[in-house]
């Protein structure tokens, strides 16, 4: 469902105009002057839906959509292209967008076709969008396609230094994250640094473990590492341990805790 909008649009009246006759109908609408502003409000924000002008100082509307285009996480991000000229309709239509409105049209025009997008455009659906972090490859793979069978949209990571920019720029549902993963960064100081920011404070955040079986009997201490690590990811805002990884035990977690 189409709430959040961003207008791109340089001419800030009739920006305003269409802003405000959006939001009496129940949107939300984010302006943006140009490209480059509208690409990091897409990138920091949730949005539903992008209505663009074509020429815009900076970055215009055609670089604009090629820019999303380009990474996985706001390629299929819905647009509507204003615009009165065929030139730029066949331009845009040999990209692959289906979707355009003239200039100054009636706002009822525009309404209609923002109700189209949301009906016809499979990429309004709501997927839950998921982050995982670790070093088993394996492993990964296996959550990954758990997840995906639940229809969710999947990320991984094998770097801890990335899960808190990754997660800022795609603002998961949920994050799982391998205690045991080497680097310099401590999980319980990832938690705490996702905990840090309002836009990732409702985003369900669990732990878990992939260890072979006689990983406790050949170190003497890594038992309290593991709890020190748990102990410090609960403190730091995670949400709960799904314990060492198993399909039927990660599964069961993801209903437990409201992930799926």
């Amino acid at each position: 469902m189409i709430r959040k909008i961003l207008l791109a649009e340089d001419d800030r009246l009739s920006a305003h105009l269409v802003k405000r006759r959006l939001e009496q109908y129940g949107f939300s609408v984010t302006l943006a002057a140009n490209g480059i502003e509208a690409l990091e409000i897409i990138r920091t924000q949730e949005i539903d839906l992008l209505i663009t002008d074509v020429v815009m100082p900076r970055m215009d509307g055609v670089d604009l959509y090629l820019e999303l285009k380009r990474s996985y996480l706001t390629a299929s991000l819905p647009v509507i292209i204003v615009t009165d000229k065929q030139v730029f309709q066949e331009s845009f239509s040999a990209l692959g967008v289906n979707h355009f409105v003239p200039k100054a049209s009636n706002v009822n025009v525009l309404l209609a076709k923002i109700r189209e997008v949301g009906l016809l455009n499979p990429e309004t659906r709501q997927y839950h969008k998921m982050l995982i972090c670790g070093g088993n490859t394996k492993v990964l793979g296996e959550m990954q396609l758990i997840l995906q069978e639940k229809e969710c949209l999947v990320t991984v990571v094998d770097n801890p230094i990335e899960v808190v920019s990754t997660a800022l720029a795609m603002m998961p549902h949920a994050l799982f994250i391998d205690l045991m993963i080497e680097g310099d960064i401590l999980p319980g100081e990832i938690v705490h640094s996702l905990r840090s920011y309002a836009r990732l404070k409702h985003a369900i955040i669990l732990s878990f473990v992939n260890l072979p079986p006689d990983t406790f009997e050949g170190v003497q201490n890594m038992r309290e590492v593991l709890e020190g690590h748990i102990s410090h990811c609960q403190s730091a805002g995670a949400n709960g341990y799904l314990g060492q990884f198993n399909a039927r035990s990660f599964y069961e977690g993801l209903s437990v805790y409201g992930a799926i």
